[in-house]
């Protein structure tokens, strides 16, 4: 049987959660997702 190992998508760095390889602190994305941006929309403004 494979084994299937997770991919990370966020990481903990300067006191803070990152999207993965990006400057873009997670907390931008899930304020813009709350305020009613589409992820679609989120993508392409980035966070």
């Amino acid at each position: 049987m494979p084994v299937v190992t997770a991919k990370s998508y966020v990481e903990y760095r300067n006191e803070a959660y990152w999207v993965e390889g990006t400057r873009i602190a997670l907390d931008s994305v899930v304020y813009s997702f709350r305020d009613g941006l589409s992820p679609e929309s989120i993508v392409s403004y980035g966070g």
